[in-house]
C-alpha cells in the first residue's frame, strides 16, 4: 500500500468497536430455534386435529341423506328412495370408487355448496357425469349379458361407444320435471317438449323413435326409428343371403319359422344352399345343376 492510500485509510480505534458478548449471541439462537420449533409444533397439530376432524365430516357428508340438506336435491332424494337404487348410496355412482376419490371430491363439491347457497340454482343441468366404470363395478356381468328381450346385446352398444346412463339415464333417481317445478328448482329450458321426467330424451323422446308394425316389441324402438331402418341395424344377415332388402322377403308379422318357400319339385328347398338356386339373388331362379333350367313346380 502507498504512502497516500495509508493517509486516506481511517483506522477505528479498538475501544471504540461495538462488542458482541457471548453470552448474548448464543442466548438469541436458542429463542430462535425454540420459536421454529413452537411453530412446527403448531402446524403439526393443526394438521393432526384437521385430518381427526375432516374424516368424520367427509364421511357424514358421504350419506345420501346428507344431499337432502340442500334444497334442490330432495328431488332428486326422494325419488332415488323409491327407485331400485335405493340402497346404493349417491357417492357409488356420481363419485369414484375409493377413499382417495371420494375426499378429492369434495373439494370440487363446495362449487356445488356455493351455487346452493349464493346462485339461483336449477335442476336439471345435465352435467353429472357416470361413467360405465362406475356401473360396471356393481354390473360386471352386463358386457356378456343378452336381454331377454329383442335380444339386446349391452356388448354391441358399448362397441359403438353408447354408455351406459344414455338408456338407464333415469335408473338412480326417476325425477319428474312437475316434482322439480313444485320444489321451485325447475330449469325450464332444459324441458324437452312432451317429456315429462329427466332423462327422457336420452331413452327416447316423443317423435324420435318409432315402432315396425308387426314387429314383436323391441327395446330397440325405445330410441331408434325402427320403422324406417334397414334390418341389418339389429340383425345379422346370414351367409350367402341375397338380396337388397329382407322386407322382400321376410315380414315383420311372420316368424321365420312360417315361411314357405314356393313348390321346387324333387328338392326340398332346406335340402340345398340358396345360391345353389338363387346365384343372382332372389328375384331370379338359376339352377346351377342343370344348366339353367328351374326345377319343376318353380
Amino acid at each position: 500500500m502507498t504512502p497516500d492510500r495509508r493517509k486516506r485509510v481511517k483506522r477505528v480505534p479498538k475501544s471504540t468497536r461495538p462488542r458482541v458478548d457471548p453470552r448474548t449471541s448464543k442466548l438469541a439462537a436458542e429463542q430462535r430455534a425454540r420459536r421454529a420449533r413452537r411453530t412446527i409444533w403448531v402446524v403439526v397439530i393443526a394438521l393432526l386435529v384437521g385430518v381427526v376432524l375432516f374424516f368424520p365430516v367427509a364421511l357424514a357428508t358421504d350419506r345420501p341423506a346428507f344431499c337432502a340438506s340442500c334444497h334442490g336435491m330432495v328431488p332428486f332424494y326422494d325419488a332415488w328412495q323409491q327407485g331400485k337404487h335405493k340402497n346404493v348410496w349417491c357417492i357409488d355412482c356420481h363419485v369414484d370408487h375409493g377413499y382417495p376419490n371420494r375426499f378429492v371430491h369434495k373439494l370440487s363439491a363446495l362449487q356445488e355448496v356455493w351455487a346452493q347457497f349464493f346462485t339461483a340454482a336449477t335442476f336439471p343441468n345435465y352435467n353429472a357425469d357416470v361413467p360405465d366404470s362406475r356401473c360396471l363395478r356393481c354390473h360386471p356381468d352386463v358386457p356378456t349379458r343378452i336381454a331377454a328381450v329383442g335380444n339386446f346385446s349391452h356388448q354391441m352398444h358399448l362397441a359403438r361407444g353408447v354408455p351406459c346412463a344414455k338408456c338407464h339415464a333415469d335408473t338412480g333417481h326417476h325425477v319428474t320435471f312437475a316434482a322439480l317445478q313444485d320444489a321451485g328448482v325447475l330449469n325450464t329450458q332444459n324441458v324437452p317438449v312432451g317429456a315429462t321426467y329427466v332423462g327422457q330424451e336420452f331413452a327416447g323422446a316423443p317423435g324420435k323413435h318409432s315402432a315396425l308394425p308387426g314387429h314383436k316389441p323391441v327395446p330397440c324402438a325405445n330410441c331408434h326409428d325402427q320403422a324406417n331402418l334397414q334390418c341389418s341395424f339389429c340383425h345379422t344377415e346370414p351367409a350367402n343371403h341375397f338380396g337388397a332388402d329382407c322386407k322382400s322377403c321376410h315380414k315383420p308379422d311372420v316368424p321365420f319359422k312360417d315361411f314357405q318357400h314356393p313348390p321346387t319339385g324333387e328338392h326340398p328347398y332346406l335340402s340345398r344352399p340358396c345360391v345353389k338356386c338363387h346365384p343372382n339373388g332372389y328375384t331370379t331362379v338359376y339352377c346351377t345343376c342343370h344348366n339353367g333350367r328351374p326345377p319343376r313346380g318353380d
